[in-house]
């Protein structure tokens, strides 16, 4: 799963296609990108110390900057939600069943390399850590697991 979904979150946002949708695909990459970035900085210890977790942070901030100056308004991100649910339907379905199999694997004690793992890959690691604690602004803890 070596970079497999991010490299096809950047073709998909490069893809011919009316330029609004290019937009709303390259903005939702961009939040994709911050978001892990965010989730792994929760962390007091990262799922992966090495370059790969640094590269993912370091994609993350690259992100939340250029969002950052756009600005990325809730009807922005409301907006861009609308037009890419049409854009390729059942990519949400398609990607949370490869991170459950792929939190599987690393369950059962699949280790990725440090130095390579993708950014799905060190999603799934988070995701497989037996307990998550969510920001405190959710205010409750979250066991990670299937169906949770």
């Amino acid at each position: 799963m070596r970079r497999l979904l991010d490299t096809r979150l950047v073709r998909i946002a490069k893809t011919e296609a009316p330029r609004d949708l290019m937009e709303a695909r390259h903005r939702s990459l961009l939040r994709g990108r911050a978001a892990l970035s965010a989730l792994l900085c929760e962390r007091s210890t990262p799922p992966y110390d090495g370059r790969a977790c640094a590269a993912a942070l370091q994609l993350g901030e690259t992100a939340a900057v250029e969002l950052a100056g756009i600005p990325d308004t809730p009807e922005l991100r409301e907006s861009d939600e609308a037009r890419l649910v049409r854009d390729h339907a059942g990519a949400e379905e398609t990607f949370e069943v490869r991170l459950w199999h792929a939190v599987r694997q690393h369950r059962d004690g699949c280790e990725p390399d440090p130095a390579n793992a993708s950014p799905a890959e060190l999603l799934a690691a988070y995701v497989a850590a037996p307990t998550l604690t969510l920001p405190r602004s959710r205010g409750r803890e979250w066991e990670g697991g299937e169906g949770s």
